[in-house]
């Protein structure tokens, strides 16, 4: 547990997660989530290496991050977010840096993907890729949720792919 300004709370208690309000969020808020079903979210949740939940000092979650690891080489910073009403205040900054820069982590290697938050993700040394870094885009795996006007053929390109953002 690590105490952020205004009483924010950063935990990576799983069972404390709200599984409801991380779903919500990635299936109707996140532009780039909306391919994946519920049965995804809890699948990736269970396979990832650490889950962090950005709590208020009432406990209501407001934001959410993931890391997956090999947990020596390699992380992907995946799935942050911090709800609208509280963004502005660093809490995305904190959970990403509470994921990339414990003891653990720093040694690794961390790739993301972002739309739109180069800046906050340049603040923890994340660059353009090396021309090393190659990426093969995932195949699609099931057709859109019913009425998913945002579906566009599954996870096909690195700008549908898993991306993260935080305000």
């Amino acid at each position: 547990m690590k105490w952020l300004p205004d009483g924010y709370e950063i935990d990576d208690d799983r069972e404390r997660l709200d599984i409801d309000a991380i779903c919500r969020f990635l299936l109707n808020e996140a532009y780039w989530h909306r391919w994946r079903r519920r049965e995804d979210i809890e699948q990736q949740l269970r396979n990832s290496w650490r889950c962090l939940g950005l709590y208020t000092a009432h406990g209501d979650q407001v934001g959410f991050a993931r890391a997956v690891s090999d947990q020596v080489a390699l992380g992907y910073l995946a799935d942050l977010y911090v709800l609208p009403g509280h963004r502005g205040r660093g809490l995305g900054l904190g959970l990403a840096r509470e994921l990339v820069d414990t003891p653990e982590a720093r040694t690794m290697r961390w790739m993301l993907h972002t739309a739109d938050a180069h800046r906050l993700y340049e603040k923890l040394g994340f660059g353009v890729p090396s021309p090393t870094l190659m990426e093969r885009p995932a195949a699609p795996v099931h057709s859109p949720v019913s009425g998913d006007a945002s579906y566009s053929g599954g996870r096909h390109a690195s700008s549908q792919s898993a991306h993260i953002t935080s305000r």
